[in-house]
């Protein structure tokens, strides 16, 4: 089937159609980024602080750099593992939202085969991605450093050269990852773990989806400056100047669950996490609405694992 740009928008359409849907989902991205911020700082607190203390103190012995970063790694890995889990339940919740809305479950949220499977093909994908981008880079820096020979002949013409390069290497590289890009939905709508299987799905509609995620990144991007605008205007006219707003926000004080716990904290925590269950629909309702267009199977209900 053909693809209309008009995917990139399909989330608006959720979040018109479900709000309460997008509001469940940004609680419970609320929730667990509450519980994390008390965990970590509840356990690692101290060693967080001196972290961040770290290079304003030219005296302090660097080996104790491991020690705070050794009391941090638990609890840093627990975050991640609730991070990790909340993530795929909230996407699977999206898909099901709009591949399978016969499917139930408040706000077509789950705990089950889907979320699991979603998990690993979120680890496996980013695994391959990881792979995939540190071979790009370094044919990228090779295929530079040939063209710079060009320099001795002429500086002007391997600065246009090398420049044309980079720009071709970013889209090159976005373009592959918009090919990509519905192994998530891919997987989670035929019910087992496929990776690659995005670039058969997705055959000639690469630029299609490339030019769909950037103008819905650009309406992100718009969102979030309007947004944190006015969260930033609210902190400055509560804090009593920019420089303490700035500092309240980009670097609130860990050091204790008391002295984290300001109304500050709370409204950027809870301005956050409402905006982050929009931003799953937008991305996943736009992952979810390409993956219908181009499969027969996308609309199609499909068996419980």
């Amino acid at each position: 089937m053909k693809l209309s740009i008009d995917f990139a928008f399909a989330g608006i359409e959720i979040i018109k159609k479900n709000p309460l849907a997008v509001l469940v989902w940004g609680l419970v991205y609320l929730v667990v980024s509450v519980v994390s911020s008390l965990l970590i700082v509840a356990v690692a607190g101290p060693a967080l602080t001196a972290l961040q203390n770290y290079q304003t103190a030219p005296d302090a012995d660097p080996m104790q750099v491991f020690g705070h970063l050794g009391a941090l790694m638990p609890v840093y890995l627990v975050a991640g593992v609730l991070g990790v889990i909340s993530s795929a339940i909230i996407q699977c919740a999206v898909f099901r939202s709009q591949l399978q809305p016969m499917a139930g479950g408040f706000a077509s949220l789950k705990l089950g085969g889907d979320e699991f499977r979603q998990i690993l093909v979120g680890i496996l994908w980013a695994l391959a991605l990881a792979l995939f981008y540190v071979l790009f880079g370094i044919a990228l820096v090779i295929s530079i450093g040939l063209v710079s020979l060009v320099g001795q002949v002429s500086e002007i013409l391997a600065g246009i050269l090398i420049f044309l390069l980079f720009v071709g290497g970013i889209v090159a590289f976005l373009y592959v990852v918009s090919r990509w890009s519905l192994a998530s939905v891919q997987s989670f709508a035929e019910k087992k773990i496929n990776i690659f299987g995005s670039f058969k799905l997705t055959e000639g509609q690469g630029w299609k989806l490339l030019g769909g995620y950037l103008l819905l990144g650009l309406v992100m991007i718009l969102i979030m400056i309007i947004v944190y605008s006015l969260v930033f205007a609210l902190v400055v006219g509560t804090s009593g100047g920019w420089v303490q707003a700035i500092t309240q926000l980009s670097r609130p004080d860990m050091s204790s669950v008391t002295a984290l716990l300001t109304p500050i904290f709370f409204v950027q925590t809870v301005v956050s996490s409402l905006m982050m269950g929009g931003f799953y629909a937008l991305i996943y309702g736009a992952s979810a609405a390409a993956y219908s267009a181009l499969s027969d199977r996308g609309m199609r209900s499909v068996d419980v694992f």
